[in-house]
């Protein structure tokens, strides 16, 4: 991947460094002087990255010359160069809800061709001018109700709530093969599947 190893290089150093700082149970516990020296490293190593970046932009000009190319390095990372045709996403609303200041309207879109992608959007329920939206595309939250998959947005509807609530619209969608619509996610782990 032309030109994307700095970036991941940043990406993953700045995990680590999260990791290190916020991992669950060392709030808790006494920092043991090898935590505390992954701390340090792993700060200091994120610092120098971040420093020597040649993504670091001292002005919106900077930036500016930098984002097409930039764009286009996230896009090859992302195996998304060239990008994919655009189709009729067909989205049908198939069903709302209505909370405490609220709407939540169920629905699907087909992101490719027959790939539906089963999604809810939550929205304010007054709303005089245009609001900022949010993309949430889920973790693995699998839940499954009488047998049949609730979908992993299911998981995080609080969250859609929350934005709704904060004057925000925000469109939950469920992963690939972990939604309403089921695939083998581990195919190749649990199943076989080579």
């Amino acid at each position: 991947m032309k030109g994307s190893s700095p970036i991941m290089f940043i990406l993953l150093t700045s995990l680590f460094a999260f990791l290190a700082v916020f991992a669950p149970g060392t709030a808790a516990a006494e920092p043991t002087s090898a935590h505390q020296s992954l701390t340090h490293y792993f700060r200091a190593e994120t610092a120098r990255v971040a420093e020597s970046s040649a993504l670091r932009s001292t002005s919106l000009a900077d930036w500016q010359a930098k984002r097409e190319t930039v764009r286009e390095e996230l896009q090859d990372m992302l195996g998304l160069l060239p990008l994919p045709e655009r189709t009729d996403l067909k989205p049908v609303v198939t069903g709302q809800l209505e909370g405490p200041g609220i709407v939540v309207e169920k629905l699907h879109f087909q992101s490719q061709p027959g790939l539906y992608v089963t999604a809810n959007l939550y929205r304010p329920k007054a709303q005089s001018a245009p609001l900022p939206a949010v993309l949430y595309v889920c973790g693995h939250a699998r839940v499954v109700t009488n047998g049949v998959s609730c979908g992993n947005k299911t998981g995080y509807q609080h969250h859609g709530v929350w934005f709704a609530q904060h004057g925000y619209i925000c469109l939950l969608i469920d992963t690939l093969q972990l939604g309403e619509i089921e695939g083998f996610h581990h195919g190749t782990h649990r199943l076989g599947q080579w």
